[in-house]
């Protein structure tokens, strides 16, 4: 049965407000942004220079710097909606270059999502669990580091659950989308071409549009899983019916398949790129994401915390209703919950952000589960649930491990006493909180320590664990100097292309890219003397075209397993008589773009040619 007390205004104003202060910690925080997290970025910020709307790029031009620019470097692997999200944040500032103003768009997001599931859980049980509901998926550890995190992923997030939403809206809150007809004949017409609430076409333009945002097709095979699912179990041949429409089919096609075509008649290679993405990702030829079967089930676990513990109590009290009702939302859940680690399991290649997208589900199972246990614990004896036997519980084993490994955690040497002091207060904090009878004051109670932890954690992350805070203060060092010195700053690309990105996003917009060493040749380089920002193993191919000179090396790179893997920024002087070639009518084709496979080379002999001459 669904409810009628849905989400108040006063609701959605406060889950508002708690996520955009909880996601808006990312904003203020000065934590930079991750190797993996700079792609966005920097394509947006290409975007944004160059105001290419279709195909997003590494190394996007502004204005004054497109008459000698270097070739274009295709970025391909993903659509550009969180690129155009970005850019349209951005417009207002004027600028699309900082760390803040890239992670708004996430934030938003994010929000929209906790909107969202809120909504659904108070359809089906009510608006306090709903609101629940939203407060925990706001809090599971996996939803807010991507909420934090200027990446695709909390995009696509966004797009499937608006696709679950609207198929929610259409099932459980809507009446029937085909009315009873007395002919077999007329009833096929009606099933193939008939009308049409706009709920329903809005379903088919958002499942399009799960195809704008990381890769053809993941996206629709993402939102489809628990709708094929439920739709399946119903045994209803005419609930499923309705979906069997030719327009919105159109729709869905139509939407879909407009980015690709439109790509392709600029970079008809392109489809190399997809084509190798998705059945990498499926065969599991791509080392870093092949994993074994049990991946999600074990990584579920630590996704999903803090509410790891109480989500089967969610399960417990859902079941009668998911097994014996058919079309209940309880069995819906369930589908949602259980398919879409089920079905992700089978390709070969995994990771943990795939799950981002099914954690709505877990979130309102959480929900369910915290009140039932709730419930429970107010009936416990009172010694055993008062938050002075929960502060001594946990304080007592907190304080044993930070004394025994406290001189191994980053950071000054107060933080491990403050951890111990901080443990007990949080954990009595919640043992309180679930017994206060006041279902308000609980919450807010609850939810404030929540905060309050993740934002400590966020800080002091920022200053003392995160592993690109290094390469980041190298490159915003690099930056003082260019801007004091005002030579061109060079970055190559050949080696790591996350790195690459990273290293032009945190440097002046007449940054030129390298996309590889052979391009030192490019007579689009006239000036005598350059800074160059490459791995240190390349100092040797580098010192073919000159003198050079390692200024400084960033103290520690992410993937870099030697000193000879780190970021390192010579100085180039180039040796006279270079027999310069143009570079700007190369092209680099997508693949090449993404490093997937090498080339192309500007004039390889010429370096060649130098060197013998030089001897």
């Amino acid at each position: 049965m669904t409810s009628t007390q849905t989400l108040t205004r006063r609701d959605v104003l406060t889950l508002a407000v708690y996520c955009t202060l909880l996601f808006g910690i990312a904003i203020v925080s000065g934590r930079p942004l991750t190797l993996h997290e700079c792609v966005l970025p920097q394509t947006a910020r290409s975007m944004f220079n160059d105001r290419d709307w279709l195909i997003p790029k590494i190394n996007g031009q502004t204005a004054d710097r497109e008459a000698h620019a270097m070739p274009t470097e295709p970025w391909l692997e993903s659509p550009p909606l969180p690129q155009w999200v970005t850019v349209l944040v951005a417009i207002p500032f004027g600028r699309c270059d900082t760390v803040g103003i890239v992670r708004i768009g996430p934030m938003l997001v994010a929000t929209g999502v906790v909107l969202m599931t809120a909504w659904m859980a108070s359809l089906w049980f009510g608006r306090s669990l709903g609101l629940l509901a939203g407060l925990v998926l706001a809090t599971t550890l996996e939803f807010t580091r991507y909420g934090w995190l200027a990446e695709d992923e909390i995009y696509l997030c966004g797009i499937v659950t608006s696709v679950i939403a609207l198929f929610v809206k259409i099932e459980f809150a809507s009446r029937s989308e085909l009315a009873p007809s007395s002919s077999w004949f007329s009833s096929a017409i009606l099933m193939l071409f008939g009308p049409r609430t706009r709920w329903m076409t809005a379903f088919f333009l958002m499942m399009g549009a799960t195809n704008l945002v990381k890769g053809l097709a993941f996206g629709t095979v993402m939102a489809s899983i628990p709708l094929a699912g439920f739709l399946a179990l119903t045994l209803q041949p005419r609930r499923i019916a309705k979906y069997v429409w030719v327009w919105g089919v159109l729709m869905f096609l139509g939407v879909m398949f407009a980015w690709p075509i439109a790509t392709c008649s600029r970079y008809p290679d392109a489809i190399d790129v997809w084509y190798f993405d998705l059945f990498g990702r499926l065969k599991g030829t791509y080392k870093e994401i092949n994993e074994p079967f049990w991946y999600y089930p074990v990584n579920l676990t630590w996704m999903l915390m803090p509410w790891t513990f109480v989500i089967p109590f969610g399960f417990w009290a859902t079941r009668s209703a998911a097994w014996r009702d058919r079309t209940s939302p309880e069995r819906f859940l369930w589908c949602w919950a259980l398919l879409v680690p089920a079905v992700f399991t089978i390709p070969g290649g995994k990771h943990h952000h795939y799950m981002l997208h099914g954690l709505a589900p877990w979130a309102i199972l959480g929900a369910l589960g915290l009140r039932e246990l709730r419930t429970a614990i107010v009936n416990w004896p009172r010694w055993i649930t008062h938050p002075a036997t929960s502060a001594v519980g946990y304080g007592i084993p907190a304080a044993v491990a930070l004394l025994i490994w406290g001189n191994k955690v980053p950071g000054p040497q107060w933080l491990p006493y403050a951890l111990m002091a901080a443990i007990p207060c949080v954990t009595a904090a919640f043992a309180w909180s679930m017994l206060d009878r006041n279902n308000l004051r609980a919450g807010a109670i609850a939810f404030a320590a929540l905060f309050a932890c993740y934002a400590g954690g966020h800080f002091y992350a920022a200053q003392h664990i995160d592993s690109n805070r290094h390469d980041v203060a190298f490159l915003k060092s690099v930056r003082s100097r260019v801007e004091a010195e005002r030579l061109p700053i060079l970055i190559d690309m050949s080696a790591n292309s996350f790195h690459g990105m990273m290293g032009l996003f945190y440097m002046p917009d007449d940054a030129v890219l390298l996309h590889n060493l052979s391009f030192l040749g490019a007579s689009e380089i006239t000036a005598p003397e350059v800074f160059v920002v490459a791995m240190a193993s390349l100092s040797d191919e580098i010192s073919k075209w000159g003198t050079v000179e390692a200024l400084e090396t960033s103290l520690r790179v992410p993937r870099a397993r030697t000193s000879r893997d780190k970021l390192t920024l010579f100085r180039l002087r180039f040796d006279n008589g270079i027999a310069r070639v143009p570079a700007h009518h190369i092209r680099v084709s997508p693949m090449q773009a993404m490093n997937r496979v090498a080339g192309p080379e500007l004039a390889p002999k010429v370096a060649a040619d130098l060197l013998s001459n030089r001897n």
